[in-house]
């Protein structure tokens, strides 16, 4: 009996009879994988000695080596899918600011808490990267500023009045 192809191994876990995911541009129903997944939910492939992302090797099947410097997004935006076609290869900030985290919210956001704009006049870049408001920074150290009063020296003077 012939051993079986890797590709022949990776179909036996997976169910095509997954969601239909209601994201624009991604078709079809999700192709789940039903065999070992780690602690974040993503699917897991033994593979050429190794444990390795199973939608790695989905993508690899689909649409070729993943590019240098890329990784594997879900736009369908499930961690247990290996459908091809629902895979795509983008940069790791592409992809961190293609998902629901705090990052990209922030990343999308155009105005501040207080409604300035991030525009290039308005906006100061921190040193981990971060955006600041110029606005809200000036509003801060005027209130935080000590507030200087004008007072009559007590003299005995007044104290007799």
């Amino acid at each position: 009996m012939a051993r079986p192809t890797p590709a022949e191994r990776f179909q036996r876990f997976v169910d095509t009879n997954g969601p239909i995911p209601l994201i624009r541009g991604v078709h079809g129903r999700c192709h789940l994988w039903t065999g070992s997944t780690d602690d974040n939910g993503y699917a897991r492939f033994w593979h050429n000695g190794r444990n390795r992302r199973a939608y790695w090797f989905a993508y690899e099947q689909a649409h070729g080596p993943i590019p240098a410097g890329h990784d594997v997004d879900h736009h369908c935006r499930n961690r247990r899918c290996v459908r091809g076609s629902h895979l795509r290869a983008l940069t790791h900030r592409d992809n961190v600011l293609a998902s629901s985290n705090i990052a990209a919210y922030r990343a999308a956001q155009t105005h501040c808490k207080h409604g300035h704009p991030f525009d290039d006049a308005n906006t100061r870049r921190r040193k981990n990267g971060t955006r600041a408001c110029r606005a809200c920074e000036r509003e801060r150290r005027r209130l935080a500023a000590p507030v200087l009063t004008l007072t009559t020296p007590n003299t005995p003077e007044r104290q007799a009045a």
